[in-house]
């Protein structure tokens, strides 16, 4: 990269995203300054196009014996133009925030959560436009997507979730058991388990397991095709990304969800039965009738809301990291870590939320 200490030159300073940016500016390529300069400084994606569009560039210039130079560029654009064999000298330190200072990368880094916040409320609004209003328009739909959606959300995950769910039921009912069992208070496990599960784990377990499985594959099925610009396809055929992708999944979830929320804690309830049964001696209409008596219609609907959050929460957060994929298949892999890691923390934010409020 040519230094900036030089004869004056055109700055041309680039915008957020260089999508669409060389159909309007095309005037460049008449400039005849003897330097143009490139900032980068405010561009965070950069599509195929851009990047033939910068060649282009350089070769016309050169052979207007004219220098094209480029500042402020990031690691991650860097990186995309080195992948890109561009025949342009390259900076070999790209700018950093975090190199000009602790209050520079203070600031980059508050830039940075607006940027995510404004990004993610985008994807949240046009996910619930249009898997609502949107729905009454008439607009052409895959036949049968909601059917495969449900299919793999839903029923390919019932086994996991329901011998996870026994599982933790089992241990948590053995573990309530050996302090029961010291006070003589043994009648009380079924309500115990059996609320315990419908209120709290029940959906919280089946949540973070799709956390994992759901989220992580939304995420990487986006951002895949973000990487093989097939959502720059669609969005020339003139089809919303979020209506044609993600709306099917957050209809799928939101059906799937509360289902395999109330599998999960059935398993459960059945595993602190098995301990009441086989390790305390209770009998089976004690453990179920002392659950029964205690067991009131506002858990089982704190159960069933929670459930139906936690699956918008689980597709919102594994569409927005996926739309965040940039550059090559390694952005793909940093984006579904990241995606499971912040969906199970916003999940157990939301339970603790829920936990005040119902």
């Amino acid at each position: 990269m040519d230094t900036l200490q030089e004869n004056p030159a055109t700055i041309i300073v680039l915008p957020r995203d260089l999508d669409y940016l060389w159909v309007e500016e095309s005037r460049i390529f008449d400039r005849r300054e003897p330097r143009l300069v490139l900032d980068f400084s405010g561009t965070q994606r950069i599509d195929s196009a851009a990047l033939c569009a910068i060649r282009l560039l350089h070769e016309t210039l050169k052979a207007r014996n004219c220098r094209l130079s480029l500042r402020h560029v990031s690691g991650e654009l860097l990186s995309l133009l080195e992948s890109s064999s561009l025949p342009i000298d390259l900076p070999q330190n790209p700018t950093d925030a975090s190199g000009g200072g602790f209050f520079t990368a203070i600031g980059g880094s508050l830039v940075d959560a607006r940027d995510s916040c404004i990004g993610a409320t985008s994807v949240l609004v046009e996910m619930l436009y249009w898997g609502t209003i949107g729905l009454l328009k008439k607009r052409e739909y895959r036949k049968g997507v909601l059917g495969e959606q449900m299919y793999l959300l839903g029923y390919k995950a019932l086994g996991i979730v329901a011998l996870l769910s026994f599982l933790i039921g089992l241990v948590l009912a053995i573990q309530v058991a050996l302090q029961l069992k010291d006070f003589g208070a043994t009648v009380f496990l079924g309500p115990l388990i059996g609320i315990t599960m419908i209120r709290e784990m029940g959906p919280i377990i089946t949540a973070v397991i799709l956390a994992g499985r759901t989220g992580s594959a939304t995420t990487a099925e986006i951002g895949t095709m973000v990487v093989g610009e097939e959502l720059d396809a669609l969005r020339t055929m003139g089809i919303n990304p979020v209506q044609f992708i993600v709306v099917p999944k957050f209809w799928a979830i939101s059906l799937t969800m509360p289902v395999l929320s109330m599998i999960g804690t059935g398993t459960g309830i059945l595993g602190g039965w098995l301990v009441g049964f086989f390790y305390l001696g209770l009998s089976s209409s004690t453990f179920w009738g002392q659950l029964s008596e205690n067991l009131h219609a506002e858990d089982v609907m704190t159960g069933l809301v929670k459930s139906i959050v936690f699956s918008w929460l689980i597709i919102w957060i594994g569409s927005y990291y996926g739309f965040r994929v940039r550059g090559s298949a390694e952005s793909v892999g940093r984006e579904t870590t990241a995606s499971v890691v912040a969906c199970i923390f916003i999940i157990i934010v939301a339970d603790a939320a829920f936990s005040f409020i119902m």
